[in-house]
């Protein structure tokens, strides 16, 4: 059976390999920019992970024509009007590290004790028919401080407390949190549509 192409929105080679081998059961092979060797940085200006998510499959795709789809998430904090959410990777200021970042948020949150938040996925995907999105999420809690030992996740894993596990994200290997997390939960509904497209 010849491979199908489906370009992948996305510079993130561990992100490439988790949804290669999502596809790879529906006989697709995933391309990247980076794969095809084209720039590619579409400026992100949308105020919603949907919004922003199709600024990067809508550009794949027409630069590539390959059916192409991208994500776009981050944490949302009740206390803070929904803070940082599209600005997730740029919050706090440019360039700063994840580090920076998570404790910005802490010091911002300060001491209120509504400590919810959400982490938030957005899969689109275009080609020359559909343009449908998937949007997956996952309830937790700010932590009061920075997880210090945590030797799993990135980003703002040192603080999400997950209720149902008992435990930070950054402390639960990558195969434990993969099962809960948003970029799964958005992925599942986008391959449970894309199964009725083939």
């Amino acid at each position: 059976m010849t491979k199908k192409t489906l370009a992948f929105a996305s510079g993130s080679d561990h992100k490439t390999k988790e949804m290669q081998m999502l596809l790879s059961p529906f006989g697709y092979e995933i391309v990247t920019p980076k794969i095809l060797g084209i720039p590619f940085s579409p400026e992100e200006t949308e105020s919603t992970f949907v919004g922003n998510s199709f600024i990067k499959s809508k550009e794949l795709f027409r630069l590539t024509g390959f059916p192409s789809f991208a994500d776009d998430s981050g944490i949302s904090v009740d206390a803070l009007g929904g803070e940082p959410g599209v600005l997730s990777a740029r919050f706090g200021g440019p360039g700063l590290s994840d580090k920076d970042r998570a404790l910005y948020l802490l010091n911002k949150l300060g001491t209120n004790h509504n400590r919810k938040a959400h982490y938030s996925c957005v899969v689109s995907f275009v080609d020359a028919n559909h343009q449908v999105s998937f949007e997956g999420k996952v309830e937790g809690l700010i932590a009061s401080d920075y997880d210090e030992l945590g030797k799993f996740g990135f980003g703002y894993d040192p603080i999400f407390y997950y209720p149902e596990f008992g435990k930070r994200f950054s402390e639960v290997p990558e195969g434990e949190k993969n099962k809960v997390s948003h970029r799964k939960k958005a992925m599942e509904l986008f391959l449970e549509w894309f199964q009725t497209i083939q």
